[in-house]
């Protein structure tokens, strides 16, 4: 007898090693209800493992599968309209434990279940196991057995439901927009449809291609309501030519919005970083381009040198290094041997090398048009191209300036903090912002869930829960739900966002 129970121990824990696990959230519960049974089937996988935590505000249930049926379950899924995410490293699975056959799975306390040929068998995870089986068998092929009863919970639990839970909370009356107002930043919708929006300084956080989604949508309802002084800076090559497609940025594009793609298929047709900005004193000027030749480590007195360079002249990147061979004979050795050597890291690339040799002024279409700048950020002389714009945007008044794809460092929090209207993506964060938190990655939502929302576990899990086009937003330590899905094309809105009738 002990030596038939050892045995199936062993044969337990070798059927656990090969166990692949998901977390199971659904809608309907007879969909995976229907699903785990055809696999428990003996033609199929024979056995279906179930993890259960009961939570205080939020529920958790994994399936675990033998590694040959994966594919086949992941094809199931859409089929039978649920759905399954990788289980999470830290999420461990408790060890083996007798199994006793029930007819009722035991939802209020946490517990191990095998469905086997759609019988289940259980072990409570706190408590005593008296007798059972480790492997149960499948007794549907013997005389007098019942079809299985087991069934998931009649109650859709948070953890366990798709649905997200927001208790009813609404948001404040003054992020509700009334009215169509140019100087807020549009949020979407609440879950009673109200448009929304806010004002002063937004952090945005999430992965990379949601937090991109979500700016389109932003930026497009933005533009449709007044596009002038509109500053948008991508870091990362994944917004503005997407922006760049839709209709209400198309029929601006030329006299009215200025489109700059360094990475384009167009050609280069120039760009000056030193050019002066729209009402910019030419003090102001010099500092911002010893700002930006700090931050590429220039020397002290190459620093210096710019004020006389300004003075002489110099307005573009060609005229300073014609400038830099003349002063050089003069014996300014070690200033223009650091600026010259900056220069040359920032010409280094023939893409590069070509904007910059045609100075064009990007910012002069400001404030009566907007600019929209892209640039992948993929190395030292493209993050200082981004922060040479940036400087130069944050110069022009009352602009409204969104950041995107850039680099912590290049985004430096003494300047950008007191932008009054600014959008930063994942960056650092800016004094007494709004935030928004869209889809983002598993490992990302634990810090999430940390930094703004107190650990709760409810909105942690709608967090998880977020789809493309969604949000949290967070404002005066309120979290609310917003959306743009549904209501995102331009061309079929009113210019306040709302549904055009048509007309």
């Amino acid at each position: 007898m002990f030596k038939k129970l050892f045995g199936k121990r062993v044969a337990r824990e070798k059927w656990d090693a090969g166990l692949v696990w998901f977390r199971l959230r659904y809608l309907e519960l007879e969909g995976p209800t229907r699903c785990i049974n055809l696999l428990s089937r003996s033609q199929a996988c024979g056995r279906v493992a179930l993890y259960y935590r009961p939570g205080e505000a939020v529920s958790q249930l994994y399936m675990g599968i033998p590694e040959t049926h994966v594919r086949l379950l992941q094809r199931m899924v859409a089929d039978f309209g649920f759905s399954l995410k990788p289980k999470p490293p830290e999420v461990a699975i408790p060890v083996a434990g007798r199994m006793t056959a029930v007819t009722d799975l035991p939802w209020d306390s946490a517990f191990m279940a095998h469905i086997a040929d759609e019988f289940a068998y259980v072990s409570l995870v706190e408590g005593e196991n008296k007798g059972g089986f480790y492997l149960p068998e499948p007794v549907s092929g013997k005389p007098g057995r019942d079809p299985a009863t087991w069934r998931l919970p009649d109650d859709l639990l948070p953890g366990l439901t798709l649905r997200p839970s927001w208790n009813g909370q609404q948001p404040p009356a003054h992020l509700v927009a009334t009215e169509p107002d140019p100087g807020r930043w549009l949020l979407g919708r609440s879950q009673s449809g109200t448009p929304l929006h806010v004002s002063g300084r937004v952090n945005i956080y999430g992965r990379q291609e949601a937090v991109a989604d979500w700016l389109v949508h932003q930026i497009t309802q933005m533009v449709t309501l007044d596009h002038t002084n509109l500053v948008v800076i991508d870091g990362a090559g994944d917004l503005v030519p997407r922006l760049k497609r839709k209709a209400a940025v198309t029929r601006l594009l030329g006299e009215q919005l200025a489109y700059v793609d360094i990475d384009g298929a167009s050609l280069a047709n120039g760009f000056n970083p030193l050019a002066a900005a729209p009402g910019e004193p030419e003090a102001a000027m010099v500092q911002r381009w010893q700002r930006w030749f700090q931050g590429m480590n220039v020397h002290p007195q190459g620093i210096q040198l710019l004020a006389r360079a300004q003075q002489e002249g110099v307005g573009d990147i060609p005229s300073l290094r014609k400038w830099l061979k003349q002063i050089e004979r003069q014996g300014h050795y070690t200033a223009v041997s650091s600026l010259g050597m900056a220069l040359n890291r920032l010409t280094a690339s023939r893409v590069l090398r070509e904007w910059l040799e045609w100075p064009a002024n990007r910012f002069d279409i400001l404030p009566e048009g907007a600019l929209f700048f892209a640039c992948k950020g993929s190395g030292w002389d493209r993050e200082q191209l981004l922060q040479a714009v940036l400087l130069g945007a944050m110069q022009v008044a009352d602009v409204r300036l969104v950041v995107h794809g850039l680099r912590g460092k290049a985004v430096p929090m003494a300047h950008v903090g007191s932008q009054e209207r600014i959008v930063v993506s994942n960056g650092p964060r800016l004094p007494g912002s709004a935030i928004i938190l869209t889809e983002c990655h598993a490992h990302g939502i634990a810090a999430l869930t940390s930094r703004f929302l107190a650990n709760d576990a409810r909105l942690g899990e709608n967090l998880e829960l977020l789809s493309r086009g969604e949000g949290i937003v967070i404002v005066d330590d309120g979290a609310f739900f917003t959306t743009w899905n549904g209501r995102v094309e331009s061309e079929k809105m009113t210019s306040f966002g709302a549904p055009s009738n048509g007309h």
